[in-house]
């Protein structure tokens, strides 16, 4: 059996070993320590960059949280410019076709009482595409609540690393791994050329992990 040196003491493990064994990366180290990410090992090969999405047909996911919470589904719709997406628990949220972009509208999402539906005008201050190791992109949305209430936010993405994503069932996936800071939540997406985000970890910076899954179907 594996064994981590030192009890994770000592840090990177990639030259610690242990009886003829290799010693898992440290992006897998960090999802045995974390089970709200998913496993990841280093790639074994280039990555493609990815081109802004184009998105125009329908598609059913289904995803395994990584919180406990069982398997969730996921209705992705054409919506005007961008896709309407419905989730089994009731969910519904529309945005542009760009998986990072923040949500123009969104009904019975969450729990807050002010904020659980609202609308909003979304704007792109900075490309994120294509996606590479290294780039950043800009949004700032302006949203206003069913209950009234209302802010003007700015979200900064940055995509921080490329890795092999391992899935039960599926051969590891490439994927990029993209960091969304909108100073009060932090989503990372593992996000897979052809495939879109494959993995996804949304955490309250007061509050904690709120949401985490990876995809299955």
């Amino acid at each position: 059996m594996k064994r981590l040196c030192s009890l994770l003491v000592t840090l990177p493990l990639a030259a610690c070993s242990t009886d003829g064994f290799e010693l898992p990366s440290f992006s897998s180290v960090a999802s045995l320590l974390d089970p709200t990410r998913p496993e990841t090992q280093t790639l074994s090969g280039p990555i493609e960059t990815v081109s802004r999405p184009d998105f125009g047909g329908s598609e059913n996911i289904t995803v395994s949280s990584l919180t406990g919470d069982g398997a969730k589904s996921f209705t992705v719709r054409p919506y005007g410019n961008g896709v309407r997406v419905s989730q089994s628990d009731g969910c519904v949220w529309t945005r542009s076709s760009d998986w990072f972009s923040p949500s123009d509208s969104w009904a019975n999402c969450g729990d807050s009482k002010n904020w659980h539906t609202a609308q909003a005008q979304v704007r792109e201050l900075d490309s994120l595409y294509p996606l590479k190791v290294g780039s950043t992109g800009r949004y700032q949305r302006s949203a206003v609540s069913h209950t009234g209430r209302s802010y003007t936010r700015e979200t900064r993405c940055t995509v921080t690393d490329a890795v092999e994503v391992v899935r039960s069932g599926h051969a590891a996936t490439p994927a990029y791994v993209v960091e969304c800071d909108d100073s009060r939540r932090l989503r990372t997406t593992w996000y897979a050329p052809g495939e879109g985000p494959i993995a996804y970890r949304e955490r309250h910076f007061r509050n904690g992990v709120e949401e985490a899954w990876v995809r299955v179907d």
